[in-house]
């Protein structure tokens, strides 16, 4: 089995650096946030995609609504399903991604967590055409009247500039003290966050990475939904307050109609 940290954005080197970051008390209420923001009622058929280690979909079972979660990464579906087994939980997790998503009207509700959607591995971004037509499958897996969950960064909050700025997560062991330091450029004419990463483990060379992800403002996102056929389309912030310019993260919500 090839190293799960060579040049991967997402594996060991994810769960170590945001482990500090995403701990049972985040990730519990955040769960809550989702079921709330979605009115998840107990029975109800969810597709958490893309899924990652299982820390909203495992949460949302737990409540009593039928989980599916897709992801691409093995390591992840592997930590997800060790972790439903001991909370006692049972969730469908399936190995996917956005290019092969073939469900159809099965799914009362939809989520995509943690600023996946517009995320793409090439460091030039996904085009919007694409994206778009992953809305289209999206709104094909939902059920009439399913609803879409959303959540993605702020732009106007995040202080995106289109210089390069740097940000570092540090995280110690037994071996010492490990880095990953991510310098990020924006390109305000095609709405990219561009990202390079690098992971300096102690006693290791230095593993270096690249994504983007496509940001939106609100009124975008919105039509973007919208002309995919989506309704209600409402939007919030992290905490599910009314969103604004500085909430911490845009979350949207729509159904299908």
């Amino acid at each position: 089995m090839p190293d799960a940290r060579e040049g991967a954005v997402f594996g060991d080197d994810y769960l170590d650096f945001y482990a500090s970051e995403l701990h049972e008390g985040v990730n519990d209420d955040e769960a809550a946030m989702v079921a709330l923001l979605t009115q998840l009622a107990p029975g109800e058929r969810v597709l958490d995609l893309p899924c990652g280690h299982g820390r909203i979909a495992e949460r949302l079972a737990a409540r009593g609504a039928d989980v599916v979660g897709v992801d691409r990464c093995e390591l992840f579906l592997e930590r997800a399903r060790a972790s439903a087994t001991q909370r006692g939980v049972a969730v469908d997790y399936q190995p996917g991604d956005w290019s092969a998503l073939a469900f159809a009207d099965e799914f009362d509700v939809l989520i995509s967590w943690f600023t996946s959607f517009g995320y793409s591995d090439g460091h030039d971004g996904a085009e919007d055409t694409a994206l778009r037509a992953q809305l289209q499958q999206m709104l094909r897996a939902l059920k009439r009247g399913g609803r879409v969950l959303i959540e993605t960064l702020n732009l106007h909050a995040a202080a995106l500039t289109d210089h390069e700025t740097s940000a570092v997560k540090s995280t110690e062991d037994a071996a010492g003290r490990h880095f990953m330091i991510d310098r990020s450029r924006f390109d305000p004419n095609t709405g990219h966050l561009h990202v390079r990463r690098a992971v300096a483990r102690e006693g290791e060379g230095t593993r270096e990475s690249s994504y983007s992800l496509r940001l939106f403002s609100a009124p975008e996102l919105r039509g973007w939904l919208r002309e995919a056929g989506f309704e209600d389309v409402q939007t919030y912030g992290a905490d599910g307050e009314v969103f604004r310019v500085d909430s911490d993260r845009l979350i949207t919500v729509a159904r299908r109609g």
